[in-house]
């Protein structure tokens, strides 16, 4: 099979997702009451990923979140059902917030490719908005706000899953305190592929 060497789009969201808040449970964040925004969910073939082929998700949303304790939001990379990358628990500020403008960006790199758990996945994130933060504790606008980086920890490969077979690929959202107050919504969203397989 060919490696792919040009950009190309290969999942995308028609319209906004559906406003999650209340839960804790990690879940896709590409669905919605009309159902078109699963299409963002997109099947990738067997062999798709190729080492040192990359992928881009650039995600943008709104959050909410609760003042003085909001605790923490988290996103994730599904493939399958693996978890094949996540951010870790990112900070929102201790400012009361209401869907407030988001931006993640997500690159993905295939270090390792193969069957069971053999295949793997490098990434980091980079998140841009008014409610996000470096660290808890921290009100809107004071100094280490309006931006995120994850995990923060070193980067690390994500959990192996099997490259053979075909796997959906989707993406995820979680917080860590179930209230109406924290809440996400998705508004776009886009997966670019680089380096994998072309066929």
């Amino acid at each position: 099979m060919a490696s792919q060497s040009w950009s190309q789009l290969i999942a995308s969201m028609p319209i906004q997702g559906q406003l999650y808040n209340t839960f804790t449970t990690a879940k896709s964040l590409l669905t919605s009451t009309a159902s078109e925004a699963s299409q963002g969910v997109c099947i990738l073939p067997s062999g798709f990923f190729r080492r040192n082929g990359r992928l881009k998700v650039t995600a943008e949303f709104g959050l909410s979140n609760i003042v003085t304790t909001p605790g923490t939001f988290t996103l994730q990379v599904m493939v399958g059902g693996i978890i094949a990358f996540t951010t870790g628990a990112l900070f929102m500020t201790t400012t009361a917030n209401t869907l407030l403008p988001v931006r993640c960006e997500i690159n993905l790199t295939c270090q390792k490719e193969g069957n069971g758990t053999t295949a793997q996945l490098m990434g980091q994130a980079f998140l841009w908005g008014q409610n996000v933060a470096m660290a808890s504790g921290l009100a809107n606008g004071v100094a280490n706000t309006g931006w995120a980086a994850g995990p923060a920890t070193s980067p690390a490969l994500g959990t192996g899953f099997d490259s053979t077979i075909a796997n959906t690929l989707d993406f995820f959202g979680a917080f860590s305190i179930s209230n109406a107050g924290n809440g996400i919504q998705l508004a776009q969203y886009i997966v670019e592929s680089w380096g994998n397989t072309a066929d």
